[in-house]
């Protein structure tokens, strides 16, 4: 985590296709430059919206009665910059035209005095491509320099269109190699395609796979090339070695500040499970060995898991004096309920194999480790002879239902419903129903 800083500098990321954006889930896109609040800013903005506080127009009355000494901008006027930091982050070559939906989730969190020099961070929350364009909904977070607190946060969502006469670039010719992950020179999470599936193996096995910058980042590269490759279908992961996953690395994370600790928590780990969470494809994890703090959460972030009967989960956050990170309250109060949940958390003992296949926290459970990942391997391949197209909805629709209620579920299914009813594999399963033949599904 220390050895990798975050970039500080502004920069933006271009994509020549808007269906490039899938790859940048999770990500990420630029910083904008540098911008200074000046009097004259506040001052139009007050008289466009007949605003006329003296806390934003009356520097005099500021110095005297305001705690900032200044006057502030109002939370509006920074709010109003997001479209300029949202185009100079992103640019996407084949857009025709666009339409910005506004701003939703806005947290205010500082003043903006006037000299203030503010600018955002920005990255791709989620995006959902449709015929002749897309939909796509950003973070941003408005940085003040000099000061640690943002002065808002807010997601800006918009809606573009292709342009349909550019020319699409076309993409590199596929390897089915195996091959290690670039620009990954210390080989801490490695990838192979077998087939119809990927494998993704963290491979610091010396550490027990503990997590840092280059295993989250890893995992996120290997994820993404799974995202954009359709002949990979189904995915696995698991660890080199004798345990599947130790936490956190606490030679580095063991030394961070509490705000430190903060930031990265939010920054790595949030980003990796929505990588996770939003693939469309199946993820098995082969728990092999414990799967301890986040790799616990990693483990529960997989759709489904296999173990022997020395695997094992542990929350050990409580061992060390921390509360759990990475998702883990929330996956696993989901998924057994808050007070086994809360007892597995306070505890901080392993929860075997055996008693995780009876809590539902595991499907699969094998008798011998060297079972473990052929298991797993054989179920993926199996995964991935089903209608992919409609496995990823059906993760989506079960994803949304466990945070909403049984209408909007209804109504949430009934739009992704869209997708599938003019998929390939929708009319082969219908033809192969009534022709009275098992279908042939490719994934389209």
């Amino acid at each position: 985590m220390a050895e990798e800083k975050s970039i500080n500098k502004a920069y933006s990321t271009e994509v020549p296709q808007l269906s490039d954006l899938t790859h940048y889930l999770g990500k990420e896109l630029g910083i904008s430059n540098w911008m200074t609040i000046t009097q004259d800013m506040i001052d139009s903005f007050a008289k466009t919206t007949e605003d006329t506080q003296w806390i934003h127009i009356d520097p005099e009355k500021s110095a005297k009665y305001s705690p900032y000494k200044k006057t502030v901008a109002h939370g509006f006027l920074v709010l109003s910059l997001a479209s300029k930091f949202c185009f100079e982050t992103l640019k996407i070559k084949d857009i025709a035209m666009g339409v910005n939906y506004g701003l939703d989730k806005v947290r205010f969190m500082n003043a903006t005095p006037v000299g203030a020099l503010l600018r955002a961070r920005v990255s791709l929350m989620e995006f959902s491509p449709f015929e002749g364009g897309g939909k796509y909904k950003l973070k941003l977070v408005f940085e003040l320099k000099g000061v640690e607190k943002p002065a808002c946060v807010a997601e800006f969502i918009a809606q573009v269109y292709s342009n349909p006469n550019s020319k699409k670039e076309i993409s590199e010719p596929k390897q089915d190699i195996p091959k290690k992950i670039e620009n990954n020179n210390d080989e801490s999470v490695l990838f192979e395609k077998d087939g119809d599936i990927g494998i993704i193996t963290l491979n610091r096995p010396s550490r027990y796979n503990a997590v840092t910058d280059d295993v989250v980042n890893g995992i996120t590269t290997a994820i993404n090339k799974i995202r954009k490759d359709d002949d990979i279908r189904a995915v696995v992961i698991t660890g080199a070695g004798k345990g599947f996953c130790a936490g956190a690395d606490m030679a580095v994370f063991g030394q961070v500040t509490p705000e430190e600790g903060r930031a990265y928590i939010t920054s790595t780990y949030q980003p990796l499970m929505r990588t996770l969470f939003t693939l469309r494809k199946p993820i098995i994890g082969a728990i092999n060995g414990t799967a301890a703090g986040v790799g616990a959460s990693l483990a529960l972030a997989c759709d489904f898991r296999v173990m022997s009967q020395n695997s094992a989960l542990l929350y050990a956050f409580i061992n060390i004096g921390l509360g759990p990170d990475g998702g883990g309250s929330w996956l696993l109060a989901r998924q057994i309920g808050y007070s086994k949940a809360l007892q597995i958390a306070v505890e901080g003992k392993k929860i075997m194999a055996k008693e995780c296949l009876d809590l539902g926290l595991t499907n699969k459970l094998v008798s011998e480790d060297s079972e473990l990942l052929k298991t797993a391997k054989n179920w993926a391949h199996e995964l991935a002879k089903l209608p992919t197209l409609a496995l990823g909805v059906t993760k989506e629709d079960m994803f949304y239902a466990m945070g909403h209620d049984l209408y909007d579920t209804i109504a949430y299914e009934a739009e992704k419903q869209v997708a599938t009813f003019g998929s390939r594999d929708f009319s082969e399963g219908v033809n192969a129903f009534l022709e009275k033949r098992p279908a042939k599904f490719i994934g389209k």
